[in-house]
C-alpha cells in the first residue's frame, strides 16, 4: 500500500507524537526523558521507505525507540524502558541481543562457512602468551580505573573515554605485533598506547597535562596519546580520522621497502598474493610491517571507512582494520543508525573483498589466535587487508561525563557476566594454567605500578607550573622552531640590523623613483614601435 505522511506534529507539550498515515492514525506517546527529535526523523525515515501493516500497534505513556526489523522490512517497535506492560504486536517477534545471551564459556564466533577451515586453526596459546595477555589487560584496567578516580577528584581534566570492558580486543591484537609495526586508534586509546608498550607513566603525565614526563608535553591529552618510538600513531578526536592515515601508512610501508629493485612493487605483491595455488612465499629479507587500525561501530558508516577500505583492497596493503563494536554511539544503539543487521558491519569489508570476521570481542584468545594467523601471512604477501569487527561492550558510559542512564540495567549487567578478565581468568584456572597465587602477585604488582606513577605525575605536575605555556604552544606548529640539522648554512650569512626611519624614507624615495624611470621607458618603447607601423597612440 502507498504510504504517505498527511500530518506530523511534535509536541513538547503534551510529549506525543501523531502520525497520520493514509487513514489509520498512529499515536506514540512519550515521556519526558525521551529525545523526541531523533525519534521524529527516524519516524519520518521509516514512513517514507516501509509499509505499515495494521498488526504493528503501540498506545503506551512509556519511553520507545524505533528498531528496523531487517528481515522482513517492517517497522519495529522495541521496549527501552525496564518494565513495559503492554507488549508489542508484530508480525514476527524479533528477539533482541540480550535474550540471545549465551551462559559464560558458551561464546558463539561468527565465522563465515568458506573461512571457518582457515580460522579453526594449529595455533596453540602457550602459558607465557597468555600471562603476557592476561597481565597487559589487567594493568589496562587498573590504569583505566585510576583515571576515573583521579578525573571526579578534578587531577585529570577534558575530556576522558574508558575502555573498560574492551580490554581483549586490544591486547589480543596489539601482542601480536612488534615494535615496528604501527596502530592508529580513536578517542578511547590509552589502552590501545599499553598494549603497544607506550609507558603508562608518560600516558598519566600526559592526561595530567605535565610538560615533564609526558608522551605530548601535555598538549595532546587523553584523546591524542601519540609515541613515535613505540609507532602508536595517536589517538584521534573526532571518528575516522585515523582511517586514512592508516591506509597511507600502510601503502608507505610497501612504497619504501625495498623489494628487489621493482618498479612493479604493488603490482607484484598484488598478483603474487590473488593468484590461487602460487609460489610466492616470504622469507626475512622481504617481510613486511603491519599496520592495526582501530574504530568503532558508529565509524563504519561514514566515508572515509569506505575509501579507505577500497584504496586497501586496491593496492592490498598490509593493514588490518579492527571495528570494536560495542553496539552502542554515544546514546545511539547500533541497530538505529545502520542498515545492517545488528552486529554486522563486518559485512562491509566483503564489498572490497576483504577477508572479513565476526569474533566475539570478548574472548581474547580466539581474537589472538586469529589476529596471529593473519599477521603472519600478511608479513608474508600471503595476504592483503583483514577486517575484523569485535563484539563486546564498554562497562562504563561513553565518556567519564556520561551518567550511562540510557542502556538498561539488564543489559550491563549481562554483559558484566562476560567480562573479558574474568574469562580469561577462569579459562587459566580450569585447565591448571597458573596457580591461583598468580592472580594475586599480577594485581599487587600491577597496583604498585600505578601508585608509582600516580606520584611521579604528581611531582611532574609541580615542575610543570614554571613552565610558559605560550612557550609551549609554539613548540613544533607547523615546522621545528630551530632548523638544527642545517644550522651550519645559515651561521656565515650578514645580520643587518633594522632600519631607521630616515633610512627607511630613503629607500621608499629611490624606490618611487625607479619605478618612475620604468614607467617612463615602457612608456617610450610602447610609443616607438607604434610610431613605426604610423598608427596614432595616446598614453597618459
Amino acid at each position: 500500500m502507498i504510504v504517505y505522511i498527511l500530518f506530523f506534529i511534535i509536541c513538547g507539550f503534551s510529549n506525543s507524537v501523531i502520525l497520520h498515515v493514509g487513514k489509520k492514525n498512529i499515536n506514540l506517546f512519550l515521556n519526558s526523558s525521551s529525545n523526541n527529535y531523533p525519534l521524529r526523523e527516524i519516524l519520518k525515515r521509516k514512513i517514507n521507505s516501509t509499509d505499515v501493516k495494521e498488526n504493528v500497534k503501540l498506545i503506551d505513556n512509556k519511553q520507545t525507540s524505533i528498531l528496523r526489523n531487517s528481515e522482513n522490512k517492517k517497522i519495529g517497535i522495541k521496549e527501552n524502558s525496564d518494565k513495559l506492560n503492554n507488549k508489542i504486536e508484530l508480525e514476527k517477534n524479533k528477539k533482541s541481543y540480550i535474550e540471545d545471551l549465551k551462559n559464560y564459556f558458551d561464546f558463539n564466533i561468527y565465522l563465515e562457512e568458506n573461512k571457518l577451515e582457515e580460522y579453526v586453526s594449529d595455533i596453540n596459546v602457550s602459558k607465557e602468551e597468555m600471562c603476557v595477555l592476561y597481565e597487559d589487560m589487567h594493568l589496562g584496567r587498573l590504569f583505566e580505573n585510576l583515571v576515573a578516580k583521579l578525573y571526579y577528584n578534578k587531577k585529570v581534566n577534558g575530556f576522558v573515554h574508558l575502555y573498560n570492558g574492551q580490554e581483549a580486543i586490544s591486547s589480543g591484537i596489539i601482542k601480536n605485533l612488534r615494535n615496528s609495526d604501527y596502530v592508529t586508534s580513536t578517542y578511547r586509546d590509552h589502552v590501545h598506547a599499553i598494549s603497544k608498550n607506550v609507558s603508562p607513566n608518560k600516558i598519566l603525565n600526559e592526561l595530567y597535562g605535565n610538560y615533564y614526563g609526558s608522551t605530548n608535553k601535555g598538549k595532546g591529552g587523553s584523546m591524542h596519546i601519540f609515541s613515535k618510538k613505540e609507532n602508536f600513531i595517536g589517538g584521534f578526536g573526532f571518528i575516522g580520522e585515523q582511517i586514512p592515515i592508516a591506509v597511507g601508512l600502510a601503502y608507505s610501508i610497501l612504497y619504501k621497502k625495498d623489494f628487489s629493485s621493482s618498479k612493479n612493487i604493488l603490482e607484484e605483491i598484488k598478483n603474487a598474493t590473488k593468484e590461487e595455488n602460487n609460489n610466492f612465499q616470504g622469507t626475512k629479507e622481504n617481510d613486511i610491517d603491519v599496520v592495526v587500525c582501530f574504530l568503532g561501530d558508529g565509524t563504519t558508516n561514514i566515508g572515509q571507512f569506505f575509501e579507505s577500505l577500497n584504496l586497501a583492497s586496491t593496492f592490498n596493503l598490509p593493514i588490518i582494520f579492527v571495528i570494536e563494536n560495542n553496539n552502542w554511539a554515544i546514546g545511539m544503539e547500533s541497530s538505529r543508525s545502520s542498515i545492517n543487521d545488528l552486529m554486522n558491519n563486518y559485512s562491509k569489508g566483503k564489498a572490497f573483498n576483504i577477508d572479513s570476521y565476526k569474533l566475539d570481542g570478548n574472548d581474547v584468545l580466539t581474537i589472538y589466535k586469529l589476529t596471529k594467523k593473519k599477521i603472519d601471512q600478511i608479513r608474508k604477501r600471503k595476504c592483503g587487508p583483514v577486517l575484523i569487527e569485535a563484539i563486546t561492550y564498554r562497562q562504563k558510559g561513553h565518556s567519564l561525563a556520561d551518567p550511562d542512564e540510557l542502556r538498561k540495567s539488564e543489559e550491563k549487567s549481562s554483559w558484566k557476566k562476560r567480562d573479558p578478565l574474568v574469562f580469561l581468568s577462569n579459562y587459566m584456572k580450569r585447565y591448571n594454567i597458573v596457580e591461583d597465587s598468580y592472580f594475586e602477585e599480577v594485581k599487587k604488582r600491577n597496583q604498585k605500578i600505578l601508585k608509582d606513577i600516580e606520584n611521579d605525575a604528581e611531582e611532574n605536575k609541580k615542575k610543570s607550573e614554571n613552565i610558559n605555556i605560550c612557550d609551549i604552544l609554539k613548540e613544533n606548529i607547523f615546522a621545528p622552531s630551530q632548523i638544527t640539522p642545517y644550522q651550519n648554512q645559515y651561521e656565515n650569512y650578514q645580520k643587518y640590523d633594522e632600519l631607521s626611519n630616515s633610512e627607511l624614507k630613503e629607500y621608499y624615495e629611490a624606490y618611487l623613483k625607479e619605478n618612475q624611470l620604468k614607467k617612463e621607458k615602457k612608456k617610450a618603447d610602447i610609443n616607438e614601435k607604434f610610431n613605426e607601423k604610423k598608427l596614432p597612440l595616446i598614453i597618459d
